[in-house]
This record gives C-alpha cells, structure tokens and sequence, in this order.
C-alpha cells in the first residue's frame, strides 16, 4: 500500500488586512484588554532609531534592553536570549504597549560575575544552537544578545571552535577576570554560569520607562558586537 501524498499548500491560509476578525473572539480580546487599555496607550518617550529584531547576529530592539540594563546595574556586559517576538517600532513615539510587546514577561533584572572562560564558553554553546550543521541541531535562530564586548566569530568553525577573539572596550577579554554582568531570566545567563547571581526587586518594564525617559530621544544602532571573520 503506497503512501498517500497530501498538499498542504490548499490548506494555508495567507493573513492580509482585509481579513475580519471573529466578532466573539475579538469581543472577548477587547474585554481582557479594557482595563489597561488606557496604562498601554501610554507614551514613555521618543526613538530615533527603528527597534526590531530582523537580524540574527544582534539587533536594535535588543541593544535598547542592553543599554538600559547597563545604565541601571552599572554593569560591564550585559546579555538576554534571542527572542524572535515583538513587533517593530518605527522611529516616533514609544508607548507602555510597545514594551510589553517586546518582553511581556516583564522579567526582574538580575546580575552575575562571569569569568572570561565562562562567558566564551556560553557563547559557544549559544552559537552551536544557533549554527549548528545538523539542522536537529539547531535550537534558536538568533544569537544570545549581547553588548559590552566585540566578538570576531567563525560561523562555519565546528562547536567550541568559533570564537576567535573578544575585546571588552580596549582589552582583550581575560579568562580568570571576572565581569560584572547583568541581565533578564536564565535564557539570558544560565544559572551554571557564575558567582554572585542576585536578582533585583527592579523589573525590565521600569527599567525601559526610565531609560527613555533619561535618552530623548533614543537611539539604539547595531553596534557590531558579532563580527564574522
């Protein structure tokens, strides 16, 4: 007995804005927002920079949560996980709703001391997931985010072998120093990784509200923290 072939593609449905909503489900979308509609349609600053996260190696979207992580904690490096969700911002106005949409867990800030061997050996990992040969390999497909140091990377090296040199601002980055670093939930920095792991009382949302309250307006570009050599 043959095996029976099925085409999907008559069973894809293409989203365009001319499609309706479902009355009862957008009903029942607009009663669970009605309370904090007025607290989401709030505008917290001004960007000067289009924020998304449409580009695997670092992205502008992730380097705004960097730098408020860094201004709050007075941290050396910080990091977060390779999200892929949240819908662009375009340069103007920045709403409560556009925060949420980027981190909607609304995280609290933690930091860590990472040792120079530590934080190449998370890096390795994270790019093996990211780049692996073996697509089943493959768990992610952004690289962790990043900012504090420049990376010069191997994409195509085999696991453990692509990073070929890091620099923290002027220095290279030193095995047995420790870094001080902050960042939000384990994705970001697991929990195997470092001394003196502290979570604050101060969460991501407050963290970026003030950020841009300190930076108008905000301007948050590709720092090239990843370089491919």
């Amino acid at each position: 007995m043959g095996k029976q072939i099925v085409d999907y593609r008559h069973q894809l449905i293409e989203v365009e804005a001319h499609i309706n909503p479902d009355p009862a489900v957008d009903d029942l979308v607009r009663q669970a927002l009605a309370p904090y509609q007025e607290e989401l349609s709030t505008v917290v600053g001004k960007t000067a920079t289009a924020l998304n996260r449409a580009t695997t190696l670092e992205a502008t979207m992730d380097n705004f949560l960097l730098q408020a992580l860094l201004e709050s904690t007075g941290a050396q490096l910080a990091f977060s996980n390779g999200w892929r969700f949240g819908a662009p911002i375009i340069p103007g106005e920045v709403t409560v709703n556009d925060l949420y949409n980027m981190i909607p867990m609304n995280p609290p800030i933690s930091t860590v001391e990472l040792t120079g061997e530590e934080i190449v050996a998370m890096l390795e990992e994270n790019l093996e997931r990211t780049f692996a040969r073996d697509p089943y390999d493959q768990m992610g497909g952004c690289v962790k985010r990043s900012l504090g140091f420049n990376a010069y990377i191997k994409i195509e090296n085999p696991p453990g072998q692509r990073v070929q040199q890091m620099f923290v601002g002027d220095e290279r980055l030193q095995p047995g120093r420790h870094y001080p670093t902050a960042f939000v939930t384990e994705q970001g920095v697991a929990h195997k990784y470092g001394r003196n792991r502290r979570q604050h009382t101060e969460r991501i949302i407050e963290t970026l509200r003030a950020h841009l309250a300190r930076h108008r307006p905000l301007r948050a570009e590709l720092q090239g923290t990843f370089v491919e050599v």
